[in-house]
């Protein structure tokens, strides 16, 4: 059997179309600023080649001792604040549709919670509306996977040996939680994401063994809303599944808090655990199972 464990940032392959250097970039061609700043940089370094990085950060803004900045915004360890952002806008003269769009795509990349990270992607999702983007096309759904349950169970249902392309089949298998616009959307943008394909049949298959996403403090903002629906589901198993359907359980115990991240790392050598064991070598595949396992702080940590 096929199965799905978390360990790719979802950024990681969205990655932006860089326009030719004899051609100004377009900002709604680009899903992640920084590449758009180089690109620009680039651009206007084809009509002025003397022109420098020191020269773009100061004249969006940075000041006099900002020589190696431009470098520390691209690596990620500085980011853009309100003004150096209208800087950088007035700098490559976006006109006001433009600079909104990329002020939002820049607090959408430098967000640092879920909500946060929502809140400017459908903002960047409404400005989006009527314009073309490869690039954003695969950001939304990179983003719907991760905000959608079922996404996630589709992609699993397809290696059901009883798997049937059909919307009441699937429909049914989710116990009707999931309308026939959501399946269709969702198998559009799983095939898009490279999650699903077709063999020379027309058939649905999986398209890879395995889709890992690594919980780090880097990744946390795209999954939360996955996480955070699973749970929902594991609570509404509580009172819709019999007993002998499910499985719920915990420990709670008083220990030293260094002892936290040596749990975290035998949980994950668990997890792989029941990945090898059960999700690879069976041959009789007939359901799709959630395995939930939390471990958090109930005390404030000192």
């Amino acid at each position: 059997m096929e199965h799905t464990e978390f360990n790719t940032p979802i950024e990681d392959t969205a990655a932006p179309t860089a326009a030719p250097k004899n051609e100004k970039p377009s900002i709604y061609e680009y899903v992640d600023y920084r590449a758009f700043l180089s690109d620009s940089l680039a651009h206007i370094q084809t009509r002025n080649p003397k022109y420098s990085a020191t020269a773009y950060v100061r004249q969006a803004g940075f000041g006099e001792n900002s020589r190696g900045y431009f470098n520390l915004i691209m690596s990620g360890k500085r980011n853009l604040s309100s003004s150096t952002i209208l800087g950088f806008a007035k700098t490559l003269k976006l006109n006001e549709k433009e600079t909104f769009h990329f002020e939002n795509l820049v607090h959408y990349n430098q967000a640092t919670t879920e909500k946060e990270k929502s809140l400017y992607f459908e903002r960047i999702n409404k400005n989006m509306k009527g314009k073309t983007s490869e690039a954003f096309e695969l950001l939304r759904s990179q983003y719907n996977y991760f905000t959608n349950w079922y996404m996630v169970a589709i992609r699993e249902l397809v290696s059901l040996d009883s798997f049937r392309e059909d919307f009441d089949y699937i429909s049914k298998k989710l116990k009707n939680k999931v309308s026939k616009k959501e399946i269709v959307e969702a198998i559009n943008d799983l095939i898009k994401l490279g999650l699903l394909e077709r063999n020379e049949k027309g058939t649905l298959v999986l398209a890879d063994q395995l889709i890992n996403f690594t919980d780090s403090s880097m990744n946390y903002t795209v999954v939360n809303a996955l996480h955070s629906q699973f749970l929902d589901k594991a609570k509404d198993s509580l009172s819709e599944d019999a007993y002998e359907n499910r499985s719920a359980s915990c420990v709670v115990l008083a220990t030293d808090k260094a002892n936290f991240d040596l749990i975290r790392e035998e949980i994950k050598a668990f997890r792989e655990h029941i990945l090898n064991k059960y999700a690879t070598t069976t041959d009789k595949v007939d359901c799709v199972l959630n395995l939930g396992i939390q471990l958090n702080h109930i005390t404030n940590i000192e």
